[in-house]
């Protein structure tokens, strides 16, 4: 038997793709050649996917053993490169990150700016999504680490509490109730609401701490990221429920105002998740340690 690591790079790519196109593509070879390439890798582990006609290809319970180990092999393959070209150090390579919205847009952009300064030969590549998403890249090997602001109990899934997070009713400041303390939710029930999309932290916590309570919450708009839902509610859209962290820039700014809702707890906290089979690299766990020990919200 022998397997390489280039038939492993394209059944990792078309695992991901779906496609023997989309993967060559991605490996910059040709179609023939990926498929060459897989046919081989087959013939010595038996079938990998399975193939409906038309449907693309789904890995089956082989591909699935598969997977994290051939990431393994490439990742290890790469860290040794890497460690040779540099005199022996740790000090170079490339992670891709995932982060839903809160986080991705409010905190991540200074956290990699700091490690940076430290680790500058570490490149890190951040795509903002929503918790669910998120989680089902990280299943799939499309990504090395993920925070996030939604709960993750799949079993394959490391999950790691990081930080506290607080969320607030926010309106435009010409509302009736703005600004406004000790509030009854069920004074809420006739709002109209903004809100975020299913899948997202956010969202959850509305619908588990929020909708449940009001007979039928009215929604105006359902928006995929918190600047969009900020924007429509200091134009005067609707009510919405987003993290006290996206939301401090506008207030700060008059441009929205919260309501003081009583009997409510929305405090829930952000999460790193990692994959239990995934190879942790020297890097990996640099970037890990970086984020868990990373304290915010310093005073000048």
């Amino acid at each position: 038997m022998h397997i390489t690591l280039r038939q492993l790079e394209i059944f990792r790519a078309v695992a991901q793709y779906g496609r023997v196109t989309g993967a060559a593509e991605s490996l910059h070879i040709s179609q023939p050649a990926a498929s060459m390439a897989l046919s081989e890798l087959e013939k010595h582990l038996g079938p990998l996917f399975d193939r409906n006609q038309g449907a693309g290809l789904k890995m089956n319970d082989s591909g699935r053993a598969l997977l994290p180990k051939a990431c393994e092999l490439i990742e290890r393959a790469k860290e040794l490169e890497i460690q040779f070209a540099v005199d022996g150090s740790y000090e170079s390579g490339s992670l891709i990150l995932n982060a839903s919205s809160t986080i991705g847009n409010n905190l991540l952009p200074k956290i990699l700016f700091q490690f940076r300064e430290t680790n500058p030969g570490i490149r890190i590549d951040l795509e903002i999504d929503n918790t669910r998403a998120i989680e089902q890249h990280l299943l799939d090997f499309k990504i090395d680490l993920a925070v996030v602001e939604g709960t993750c109990l799949h079993p394959d899934i490391d999950v790691t509490t990081w930080l506290e997070d607080e969320l607030v009713v926010i309106c435009s400041p010409d509302h009736p109730l703005a600004n406004q303390k000790n509030i009854p939710l069920n004074s809420l029930s006739d709002e109209h609401w903004v809100l975020r999309e299913p899948g997202s932290g956010t969202r959850e916590l509305f619908d588990e701490m929020i909708a449940t309570q009001l007979d039928s919450p009215k929604v105006s708009m359902v928006l995929n990221r918190s600047e969009a839902v900020k924007q429509a509610v200091s134009d005067g859209v609707g009510i919405a429920c987003i993290s006290s962290l996206a939301a401090k820039s506008t207030l700060d700014t008059g441009h929205m105002a919260t309501i003081g809702v009583t009997g409510l707890n929305l405090k829930r906290h952000f999460y790193l998740l990692t994959h239990k089979k995934k190879y942790k690299s020297a890097v990996f766990n640099q970037l890990c340690r970086f984020i868990i020990d990373w304290k915010p919200f310093k005073k000048d």
